[in-house]
Protein backbone atom coordinates (compact mmCIF):
# COMPACT_ATOMS: atom_id res chain seq x y z
CA UNK A 1 0.00 0.00 0.00
CA UNK A 2 1.24 3.20 -0.83
CA UNK A 3 1.48 5.61 2.03
CA UNK A 4 -1.95 8.06 2.63
CA UNK A 5 -2.76 9.80 5.39
CA UNK A 6 -5.91 8.74 6.62
CA UNK A 7 -8.62 10.79 8.80
CA UNK A 8 -11.36 9.17 10.29
CA UNK A 9 -14.61 10.95 10.93
CA UNK A 10 -16.25 9.21 14.55
CA UNK A 11 -18.90 9.46 17.23
CA UNK A 12 -19.04 6.38 19.60
CA UNK A 13 -22.22 4.90 19.51
CA UNK A 14 -22.85 0.60 18.85
CA UNK A 15 -20.86 0.15 15.64
CA UNK A 16 -18.05 2.04 15.28
CA UNK A 17 -15.54 0.40 17.61
CA UNK A 18 -16.12 -2.35 15.57
CA UNK A 19 -15.59 -0.41 12.31
CA UNK A 20 -12.54 1.35 13.31
CA UNK A 21 -10.24 -0.52 15.77
CA UNK A 22 -9.03 -3.34 12.95
CA UNK A 23 -7.25 -0.54 10.88
CA UNK A 24 -6.46 1.51 14.01
CA UNK A 25 -4.72 -1.65 15.10
CA UNK A 26 -3.37 -2.71 12.04
CA UNK A 27 -2.19 0.56 10.00
CA UNK A 28 0.63 2.92 10.61
CA UNK A 29 -0.40 5.09 13.47
CA UNK A 30 2.07 7.94 12.17
CA UNK A 31 -0.58 7.83 9.78
CA UNK A 32 -3.93 8.06 11.27
CA UNK A 33 -5.64 10.81 12.66
CA UNK A 34 -9.16 10.39 14.40
CA UNK A 35 -11.67 13.37 14.49
CA UNK A 36 -14.08 12.77 17.26
CA UNK A 37 -17.72 14.07 16.51
CA UNK A 38 -20.77 14.25 19.59
CA UNK A 39 -23.46 11.08 18.66
CA UNK A 40 -25.99 13.56 19.88
CA UNK A 41 -25.92 17.25 20.05
CA UNK A 42 -29.05 19.41 21.55
CA UNK A 43 -27.52 22.42 19.65
CA UNK A 44 -28.23 20.79 16.23
CA UNK A 45 -31.55 21.34 14.86
CA UNK A 46 -31.37 17.95 12.68
CA UNK A 47 -30.34 16.17 15.84
CA UNK A 48 -33.04 17.42 17.98
CA UNK A 49 -35.82 17.04 14.72
CA UNK A 50 -34.69 13.11 14.64
CA UNK A 51 -35.11 12.68 18.33
CA UNK A 52 -38.56 14.02 17.76
CA UNK A 53 -39.62 12.04 15.53
CA UNK A 54 -38.46 8.94 17.37
CA UNK A 55 -40.55 10.05 20.65
CA UNK A 56 -43.62 10.62 18.37
CA UNK A 57 -43.51 8.35 15.86
CA UNK A 58 -42.13 4.82 17.70
CA UNK A 59 -42.63 3.37 20.43
CA UNK A 60 -41.28 3.07 23.99
CA UNK A 61 -39.49 -0.55 23.10
CA UNK A 62 -37.73 1.26 20.00
CA UNK A 63 -36.90 4.27 22.03
CA UNK A 64 -35.30 2.00 25.08
CA UNK A 65 -33.57 0.19 22.21
CA UNK A 66 -31.70 3.68 21.01
CA UNK A 67 -31.22 4.78 24.48
CA UNK A 68 -28.79 1.41 24.92
CA UNK A 69 -27.52 2.23 21.01
CA UNK A 70 -26.47 4.91 22.01
CA UNK A 71 -26.27 6.84 25.21
CA UNK A 72 -25.65 3.67 27.03
CA UNK A 73 -22.67 2.19 25.22
CA UNK A 74 -21.05 5.41 25.02
CA UNK A 75 -21.32 5.75 28.43
CA UNK A 76 -20.56 2.06 29.75
CA UNK A 77 -17.50 1.88 27.32
CA UNK A 78 -15.89 5.32 28.63
CA UNK A 79 -16.38 4.10 32.32
CA UNK A 80 -14.78 0.59 31.58
CA UNK A 81 -12.45 2.37 29.51
CA UNK A 82 -13.41 0.40 26.50
CA UNK A 83 -14.00 3.29 24.68
CA UNK A 84 -12.19 4.46 20.91
CA UNK A 85 -10.99 7.50 22.38
CA UNK A 86 -9.24 5.47 25.61
CA UNK A 87 -7.79 3.24 22.70
CA UNK A 88 -6.41 6.14 20.71
CA UNK A 89 -4.95 8.23 24.01
CA UNK A 90 -3.25 4.52 25.25
CA UNK A 91 -1.87 4.05 22.10
CA UNK A 92 -0.64 7.64 21.01
CA UNK A 93 -2.97 7.76 17.55
CA UNK A 94 -3.61 11.70 16.98
CA UNK A 95 -7.03 12.82 17.53
CA UNK A 96 -8.92 15.85 18.16
CA UNK A 97 -12.37 16.55 19.28
CA UNK A 98 -14.57 18.60 17.73
CA UNK A 99 -18.32 20.12 18.22
CA UNK A 100 -20.64 20.14 15.14
CA UNK A 101 -18.57 23.22 13.68
CA UNK A 102 -18.04 21.80 10.02
CA UNK A 103 -16.47 24.41 9.53
CA UNK A 104 -13.00 24.21 11.58
CA UNK A 105 -12.93 20.63 11.09
CA UNK A 106 -13.12 21.26 7.04
CA UNK A 107 -10.27 23.57 8.07
CA UNK A 108 -8.43 21.46 9.98
CA UNK A 109 -8.63 17.97 7.70
CA UNK A 110 -7.32 20.56 4.60
CA UNK A 111 -4.27 21.20 7.15
CA UNK A 112 -3.56 17.87 8.27
CA UNK A 113 -3.65 16.81 4.58
CA UNK A 114 -6.17 13.98 4.91
CA UNK A 115 -5.72 11.81 1.58
CA UNK A 116 -8.73 9.17 2.51
CA UNK A 117 -11.68 10.44 4.60
CA UNK A 118 -13.38 7.82 6.39
CA UNK A 119 -17.06 8.72 7.70
CA UNK A 120 -17.71 6.80 10.56
CA UNK A 121 -20.66 8.78 12.14
CA UNK A 122 -24.65 8.92 12.46
CA UNK A 123 -24.23 12.22 11.64
CA UNK A 124 -24.61 14.05 8.13
CA UNK A 125 -21.14 15.33 6.92
CA UNK A 126 -21.80 18.55 4.34
CA UNK A 127 -19.46 18.18 1.34
CA UNK A 128 -17.26 20.98 2.12
CA UNK A 129 -15.50 18.66 4.32
CA UNK A 130 -16.03 15.43 1.94
CA UNK A 131 -14.33 18.05 -0.48
CA UNK A 132 -11.76 18.59 2.07
CA UNK A 133 -9.49 15.38 1.47
CA UNK A 134 -6.83 15.28 -1.11
CA UNK A 135 -7.98 12.15 -2.33
CA UNK A 136 -11.39 10.60 -1.40
CA UNK A 137 -13.90 10.64 1.24
CA UNK A 138 -15.80 7.34 1.77
CA UNK A 139 -18.51 6.31 3.52
CA UNK A 140 -19.23 2.38 5.33
CA UNK A 141 -22.69 1.86 5.38
CA UNK A 142 -24.12 -1.25 6.95
CA UNK A 143 -26.68 -2.08 4.57
CA UNK A 144 -26.77 -3.02 0.83
CA UNK A 145 -27.52 -0.12 -1.46
CA UNK A 146 -29.65 1.52 -3.19
CA UNK A 147 -31.93 -0.97 -1.72
CA UNK A 148 -31.70 0.28 1.58
CA UNK A 149 -30.28 3.85 2.45
CA UNK A 150 -30.35 6.05 5.70
CA UNK A 151 -30.95 4.55 9.03
CA UNK A 152 -32.48 2.13 11.07
CA UNK A 153 -31.48 -0.90 8.58
CA UNK A 154 -31.22 -3.47 10.52
CA UNK A 155 -35.15 -3.34 11.31
CA UNK A 156 -36.24 -3.17 8.07
CA UNK A 157 -33.99 -6.12 6.63
CA UNK A 158 -35.45 -8.46 9.34
CA UNK A 159 -39.04 -7.29 8.87
CA UNK A 160 -38.39 -7.69 4.92
CA UNK A 161 -37.63 -11.34 5.69
CA UNK A 162 -33.87 -10.63 4.04
CA UNK A 163 -31.53 -13.68 3.57
CA UNK A 164 -28.34 -11.38 4.26
CA UNK A 165 -26.95 -8.46 5.87
CA UNK A 166 -24.45 -6.41 3.77
CA UNK A 167 -21.66 -4.02 4.58
CA UNK A 168 -21.15 -1.07 1.80
CA UNK A 169 -18.11 0.74 1.21
CA UNK A 170 -19.20 3.45 -1.14
CA UNK A 171 -17.85 6.63 -2.18
CA UNK A 172 -18.97 9.90 0.37
CA UNK A 173 -21.75 12.21 -1.56
CA UNK A 174 -23.26 15.41 -0.92
CA UNK A 175 -26.64 13.03 -0.99
CA UNK A 176 -27.13 10.37 1.40
CA UNK A 177 -25.72 7.25 0.97
CA UNK A 178 -25.94 7.82 -3.03
CA UNK A 179 -21.87 7.40 -3.67
CA UNK A 180 -21.02 4.64 -5.81
CA UNK A 181 -20.14 0.97 -3.41
CA UNK A 182 -17.02 0.33 -4.25
CA UNK A 183 -16.78 -2.61 -2.14
CA UNK A 184 -19.40 -4.72 -0.39
CA UNK A 185 -19.84 -7.91 1.41
CA UNK A 186 -22.36 -9.95 3.68
CA UNK A 187 -23.04 -12.33 5.95
CA UNK A 188 -26.48 -14.50 6.51
CA UNK A 189 -29.23 -13.05 8.86
CA UNK A 190 -30.01 -15.58 11.95
CA UNK A 191 -33.30 -14.72 12.92
CA UNK A 192 -33.03 -16.67 16.42
CA UNK A 193 -30.93 -13.51 17.74
CA UNK A 194 -31.74 -10.05 17.81
CA UNK A 195 -31.90 -7.15 15.98
CA UNK A 196 -28.80 -5.65 18.05
CA UNK A 197 -27.03 -8.66 17.19
CA UNK A 198 -27.68 -8.26 13.74
CA UNK A 199 -26.23 -4.76 13.90
CA UNK A 200 -22.94 -5.85 16.11
CA UNK A 201 -22.32 -8.61 14.14
CA UNK A 202 -22.50 -6.72 10.34
CA UNK A 203 -20.26 -3.84 12.57
CA UNK A 204 -17.39 -6.98 12.81
CA UNK A 205 -17.47 -7.49 8.95
CA UNK A 206 -17.53 -3.96 8.38
CA UNK A 207 -14.58 -3.00 10.32
CA UNK A 208 -12.88 -6.56 8.20
CA UNK A 209 -13.84 -5.27 5.16
CA UNK A 210 -12.61 -1.52 5.34
CA UNK A 211 -9.54 -2.36 6.81
CA UNK A 212 -9.20 -4.78 3.38
CA UNK A 213 -10.25 -1.16 1.46
CA UNK A 214 -7.78 1.00 3.03
CA UNK A 215 -5.04 -1.91 2.87
CA UNK A 216 -5.41 -2.26 -0.65
CA UNK A 217 -7.26 1.43 -2.09
CA UNK A 218 -5.55 1.25 -5.69
CA UNK A 219 -7.22 -2.46 -6.14
CA UNK A 220 -10.83 -1.00 -5.31
CA UNK A 221 -10.79 3.03 -6.18
CA UNK A 222 -9.54 4.54 -10.06
CA UNK A 223 -9.28 8.10 -9.71
CA UNK A 224 -9.53 8.43 -13.55
CA UNK A 225 -12.92 6.43 -13.35
CA UNK A 226 -15.86 8.28 -13.64
CA UNK A 227 -18.04 7.76 -10.83
CA UNK A 228 -22.13 7.95 -10.86
CA UNK A 229 -24.55 8.11 -7.74
CA UNK A 230 -27.39 6.03 -7.84
CA UNK A 231 -30.11 7.26 -5.21
CA UNK A 232 -31.02 5.28 -2.78
CA UNK A 233 -33.87 3.66 -1.15
CA UNK A 234 -35.10 5.59 2.15
CA UNK A 235 -37.39 4.53 4.75
CA UNK A 236 -39.46 5.79 6.89
CA UNK A 237 -38.76 5.11 10.86
CA UNK A 238 -40.54 2.14 12.30
CA UNK A 239 -44.18 3.50 13.33
CA UNK A 240 -46.11 1.69 15.98
CA UNK A 241 -47.38 -0.85 13.55
CA UNK A 242 -43.93 -1.67 11.95
CA UNK A 243 -42.89 -2.59 15.15
CA UNK A 244 -46.05 -4.33 16.13
CA UNK A 245 -45.32 -6.78 13.56
CA UNK A 246 -41.96 -7.31 14.10
CA UNK A 247 -42.76 -8.54 17.24
CA UNK A 248 -45.75 -10.89 16.05
CA UNK A 249 -42.92 -12.22 13.94
CA UNK A 250 -41.20 -13.39 17.49
CA UNK A 251 -38.20 -11.01 16.46
CA UNK A 252 -36.53 -9.52 18.94
CA UNK A 253 -34.94 -5.86 18.90
CA UNK A 254 -32.37 -6.47 21.59
CA UNK A 255 -31.49 -9.07 24.57
CA UNK A 256 -28.93 -8.87 27.16
CA UNK A 257 -26.41 -10.63 25.88
CA UNK A 258 -26.30 -9.16 22.82
CA UNK A 259 -26.50 -5.48 24.77
CA UNK A 260 -22.97 -7.54 26.47
CA UNK A 261 -21.45 -8.24 23.58
CA UNK A 262 -21.84 -4.81 21.65
CA UNK A 263 -20.11 -2.83 24.57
Amino acid sequence: MTNRKIGFIVSEFLPTKNLIFKSLKNLNNNDLIVYFLPVYSPTKKSNNKLLKRIIKETNYQYIFYKILDTLFIKFFRFISRKSIRHYVIENNVEHHLFDLNYEKLSTKVKEDKIDILVLLTNQYIPEKVLNSSKELSINVHLAKLPEYGGLFNQFWMMLNNEEFSFVSIQIASKQLDSGSVLLEDKIEIDYNKSMMSLYHETSILAGKLLFEFLSSVDKYFDPEKEYENVEPIIRNLPNKKDIKDFKQKKYKLFTFKSLIKAI
